[in-house]
């Protein structure tokens, strides 16, 4: 019946977008908000010198009804804010001894808004000059020739959430148990306003996130680790004049609370924001482990494993922002971010080991305790100047992050034998550890556009990354005030890790209008592990011999061609790498738990991925679809496997641990969907069917394994406007089994219903039911020579969550000077830039 009413509500299911301020389904509601802002330079047409004191007027298109104005400055700039936010109006500027110069402007949400009407030079003559139209149009679902942006703040089911929660809704995307999100069944690296970044989605407020932008395959402007795509977080910032804010407060079930709270302020040259969240929630799961025990085919044993675990997260984030303009093209930009949060988890396990007849020789009981805190300093340094030429620009940025951490572990296991039921001594297991790591990061980019068609691009990237980690594990039996320092699980370490990268790209027109853009990345990356209490060692530098420059060159190219009826195609090539990590490599233990540890491969080897898609994209009146077929080759794929311990006396406990995989050919299909019914109800849809085959040898002395097969998901939104303002959304989620080295995944299914209320301009009213049949739980089933095992687990169980938010703000011009007059615009009075034009 569940899987019956999730399918109904993937594919049938009646709902629409919520209507967020400045939505259009509020706009006639609203008054219409003064956030536009348009500004150059104006310049002497023969001389090229500033024409100062030239008045600059904003009009309605239609009409004579001033908007806004402003005189130009000594060195040519001028600015006009406080203008509406949507329409067409003409620019108008005059002075004694030169002709009028008008041009018309479209102002349109988001992206132009704020305007840069580039060099104006007015002419002595008598002849007018040409109007100027500036139009652009903004679609749902954007397909660029390397990304696809998705918006997402008007996700009613999001609202007091973190940035996971985002993730679950957006299409092409999959989140599991552990919160880690996959793009088509990769990994993907998180960007927050297109940068990378140490923050994890769970630290980030839903709240404060405008939209994510996919780029499933990026192009040599990006890190070529970015193996499994690029999800840019692009955090909301202030672009209206005046002040503006919210208030929001959620309370829900599993003590679920937290609030947030941010203003920003715009006044002349600076622009400030400032935000604080905070938000914390208990989940409690269950899980089992099952296994069976195989010698040559043959049963030799059980193990058995329940869990119930209770999780604390606590969660605070705080964000400030500041923008000097130095003048209408030079803009210095400092951000700061500060971070923190405590988990604390116990999980409880009740075990038992029976022989191969099914008869209980050993069970017991586990109680693992977990306290864990970080805290984490970010800041920004950014620095942009664009030209009178559109497009062209330079961007340079410093950035640095300082990360600190502890986490404290206690096992207590107690252990008894039948059919005696001889209680043996409980056992205790303590671990102690702590993380201090300092991240350096610059950039430098450059973007000029040769023509209308050719354009070029270059850059350079240094990284730095130090940190110092250290965990100490001791034990006691019986007596837990009798610990011993166990050295083998013991381990201090230091981690360096370096890429600095350059690149190049070229965007140009082939025939027939095919458009290419065609780059070159070059990274030398250093990485070195040293256990320094056990002497360990390990590092790789590339390129370190001429052998190894083409592992150091990763080329994309990317073709685009646009045909009539809003279709567009495109077809790209990339060539990516991934590295092994610190933990992958180095060989020593890592605890899991009484059946399982882990241990590094110090033998591992880079891996290369060569990537290839095919996209198609059709825009309707009243919606969109996007088709991709991709095609991944992987060079010696890093992949998790698991194999009973050698030691003849432990087989029954599993080795975990990462090896080079022969390689693996991944190919799929995904489609997305978006259509609008009737004016009020919004319907997205996507699916994706892929292939999956890879193969490798497990333990070294064994015959290779493979394993292929196919897998799809599907995920939808749909959302519907209700009588008297209310607004209602129903996400649902399907994956199906999905093919690993040595088993299957277990599927997922999951439903989420949203009600929204807005009441007035200023509050909103929310409810959120989340895993409406409390079915999100993740697992895995795996067969081998040694063993068959069933895994379960979930990351959290159903909730309910209402929010309240409060709007505020007023969208002046100026909120320090009111009421001045401005004088010299062309024999018309009106209101000085910084005014509110209403």
């Amino acid at each position: 019946m569940r899987k019956f009413l999730l399918v109904l509500a993937l594919f049938s299911n009646f709902v629409i977008f919520s209507q967020m301020p400045g939505g259009m389904g509020n706009m006639k509601n609203m008054k219409d908000p003064k956030l536009g802002r348009v500004y150059g330079k104006v310049l002497d047409a023969n001389t090229g010198k500033p024409v100062e004191y030239a008045s600059v007027q904003v009009l309605w298109f239609s009409k004579d009804s001033l908007l806004g104005g402003s005189l130009v400055k000594e060195n040519g700039d001028f600015a006009v804010d406080g203008l509406p936010s949507f329409g067409q109006v003409r620019v108008k500027i005059k002075f004694i001894g030169y002709k009028d110069y008008l041009q018309k402007v479209f102002i349109v949400p988001p992206d132009k808004v704020d305007q840069d009407l580039g060099d104006i030079k007015l002419a002595v003559d008598d002849k007018m000059l040409n109007e100027v139209d500036v139009v652009a149009e903004k679609s749902a679902v954007v397909l660029s020739i390397d990304k696809r942006t998705y918006n997402v703040d008007k996700d009613l089911s999001v609202k007091g959430g973190t940035g996971v929660d985002v993730m679950k809704n957006i299409p092409g995307l999959t989140v599991d148990a552990d919160g880690n999100v996959q793009l088509r069944n990769q990994s993907p690296m998180i960007f927050v306003d297109g940068r990378p970044t140490t923050l994890t989605l769970q630290q980030i407020p839903a709240d404060q996130i405008e939209r994510v932008e996919i780029i499933t395959n990026p192009s040599v402007k990006y890190d070529a680790s970015a193996t499994g795509g690029i999800l840019n977080v692009v955090m909301k910032r202030n672009n209206k004049p005046g002040y503006n804010g919210m208030v929001m407060a959620y309370v829900g079930t599993g003590d679920r609370y937290g609030g947030m709270a941010n203003i920003n302020v715009k006044q002349g040259k600076w622009n400030t924001s400032l935000m604080y969240s905070y938000n914390q929630g208990i989940n409690s799961t269950t899980g089992f482990t099952r296994r069976t025990q195989l010698d040559s085919g043959r049963t030799i044993g059980y193990f058995n494993q329940e869990n119930v675990a209770r999780m604390m997260n606590i969660f605070n984030f705080g964000r400030f922002g500041i923008d000097y303009n130095i003048d209408n093209r030079n803009t210095i930009t400092l951000n700061g971010m500060v971070m923190g949060g405590e988990f604390k988890t116990v999980d409880n396990q009740k075990y038992e080991i029976l022989d191969s007849e099914a008869s209980r020789r050993l069970f017991g009981d586990q109680v693992n305790n977990q306290k864990a805190a970080f805290q984490n300093y970010n800041g920004q340094l950014l620095y942009k100047k664009t030209f009178p030429k559109v497009g062209k620009e330079i961007s340079m940025d410093a950035n640095y992050n300082y990360t600190t951490s502890k986490n404290g572990y206690l096992f207590t296991t107690t252990t008894n034998f039948d059919p005696d039921t001889i209680d043996l001594p409980n056992s205790y297991q303590k671990n102690k550890g702590s993380t201090n790591a300092n991240q350096y990061v610059f950039q430098l980019d450059f973007v000029n556009p040769l023509s209308d068609t050719r354009k070029f691009e270059a850059g350079i990237k240094a990284f730095y990354k130090n940190s110092i980690s250290s965990n100490e594990t001791s034990r006691a039996t019986g007596n837990e005030n009798s610990y011993e320092k166990d050295t083998i699980m013991s381990n201090r370490y230091v981690i360096d890790d370096m890429v600095n990268a350059a690149y190049v790209n070229y965007n140009d027109k082939l025939f027939w209008g095919i458009g290419y853009q065609a780059g070159l990345r070059f990274e030398q990356s250093y990485y070195a592990g040293n256990i320094t209490d056990k002497n360990q060692k390990f590092s790789y530098n590339y390129p370190s011999t001429s052998d190894d420059i083409l592992k150091s060159l990763f080329p994309g190219i990317y073709f685009s061609k646009k045909l009539k009826g809003n279709n567009e195609v495109q077809l790209n090539f990339s060539r990516k790498i991934q590295r092994p990590n610190f933990f992958q490599l180095m060989p020593f233990v890592m605890f899991a738990d009484k059946q399982n540890y882990r241990i590094g491969n110090p033998q591992l080897k880079p891996e290369f991925k060569n990537i290839s898609e095919l996209n198609y994209n059709k825009i309707f009146s009243k919606g969109s679809y996007l088709a991709s077929g991709y095609f991944r080759y992987e060079e010696q794929p890093i992949t998790d496997v698991a194999y009973p311990d050698p030691d003849p006396a432990k087989t029954n406990v599993l080795v975990n641990t990462t090896i080079n995989g022969d390689n693996a050919i991944r190919y799929g299909l995904e489609n997305t969907f978006k259509w609008t019914f009737f004016k009020k109800l919004d319907w997205t849809i996507n699916a994706n069917a892929y292939y999956i085959f890879i193969r490798g040898k497990v333990v070294p002395t064994e015959p290779e394994v493979k394993a292929e097969g196919y897998a799809w998901n599907a995920k939808t939104t749909l959302s519907y406007k209700l009588p008297k303002g209310f607004t209602l959304q129903v996400n649902g989620n399907y994956e199906s089994p999905k093919i690993l080295l040595l088993g299957v995944a277990n599927e997922i299914y999951s439903m989420d219903i949203s009600l929204n209320k807005m009441i007035g301009t200023k509050w909103i009213f929310n409810a959120t039911l989340s895993d409406v049949f409390n079915s999100r739980r993740m697992g895995t089933h795996y067969e081998t020579p040694y063993y068959i095992q069933d895994l379960s687990r979930r990351r959290e169980s159903r909730y309910v969550r209402l929010t309240v938010t409060y709007l505020f703000g007023k969208m002046d011009a100026s909120i320090f000077k009111k009421g001045k007059q401005m004088k010299g615009m062309g024999g018309q009075e009106g209101n000085q830039d910084g005014l509110d034009f209403k």
